[in-house]
């Protein structure tokens, strides 16, 4: 296995399922605008692209079709490591949010919980579709990437870990600062980390303009993983936005060197986590 211990995984959130054009106007939809923006984050040093895909609206689904689509387009371009969101789209049935896994992504996401997020909606993952989530990544040898937004989610994962639906050593992924989650802090961030297995690695992010940097530096810091892009936050500083994604990956760049960093390639992420040859 590579030494990761001065490597930094970072993640490419390219496209989500609620930002807009309207709020960035260069954010990728289409499987092909989402490819080409991926190659040029991979260009950039982007180690992990965290994939959402569109419909021909423009509403976040979970399409077989378009996922298709865009793993195709990604892999004939580059070999990034591809993270497939789970959780695309509103009311989709624990089915279709399963079915494109038989795409073969090398990890996709598991949210470790439901959560309120405005009025009547609510962010839903049943335990139900959290065991037969899991258990089909295990079958089709996929790295679970364990999303987390509050305490209980942590604790959560740790019990699935515990009855076998998750193999060590687990990913966590840190999602602060959504409405009615844990805000971004590092004291919050802090606690989420000591909250994790010794063996477990971790990754993490702030919501938002206001979020977004004290994460971002607070996880290089305590030697964890970070995630940018047009998904989490459209600021590169304040009022002032990002063009594209790719803007966020080379400034990350920046902060990693300085941190006396490196990013890891993808070649370095599949071995640590006995993910496929590309």
């Amino acid at each position: 296995m590579p030494n990761m211990n001065n490597k930094v995984i970072l993640t490419v959130a390219s496209t989500g399922s609620s930002t807009t054009r309207a709020q960035a106007r260069n954010l990728p939809m289409t499987p092909k605008e989402i490819s080409e923006d991926a190659y040029e984050c991979w260009k950039a040093g982007a180690s992990v692209l965290h994939l959402h895909v569109r419909d021909d609206q423009g509403k976040a689904c979970m399409s077989y079709e378009k996922f298709k689509e865009a793993i195709e387009r990604i892999r004939d371009k580059c070999d990034i490591v591809i993270n497939m969101t789970t959780a695309g789209g509103f009311g989709v049935s624990n089915e279709d949010r399963i079915k494109p896994l038989d795409l073969l992504p090398d990890m996709a996401t598991l949210d470790m919980g439901s959560m309120n997020v405005a009025g009547d909606f609510v962010f839903h993952n049943s335990l139900q579709f959290l065991e037969d989530g899991a258990r089909r990544m295990q079958e089709l040898h996929i790295k679970p990437e364990l999303e987390v937004m509050d305490l209980s989610m942590i604790y959560t994962a740790l019990r699935f870990i515990e009855k076998g639906y998750i193999d060590g050593p687990a990913h966590f992924q840190f999602v602060l600062g959504m409405h009615n989650g844990m805000p971004a802090t590092v004291d919050n961030l802090v606690l989420m980390k000591n909250l994790l297995p010794e063996d477990a690695s971790w990754s993490a992010f702030g919501i938002g303009g206001r979020g977004h940097l004290p994460i971002l530096l607070g996880t290089l810091a305590l030697g964890g993983n970070i995630r940018v892009g047009f998904e989490d936050n459209i600021y590169l500083d304040a009022g002032v936005k990002a063009q594209k994604n790719v803007d966020f990956v080379e400034r990350s760049r920046k902060f990693i060197e300085l941190s006396n960093r490196a990013i890891a390639t993808p070649a370095e992420v599949r071995e640590h986590f006995h993910l496929r040859s590309y």
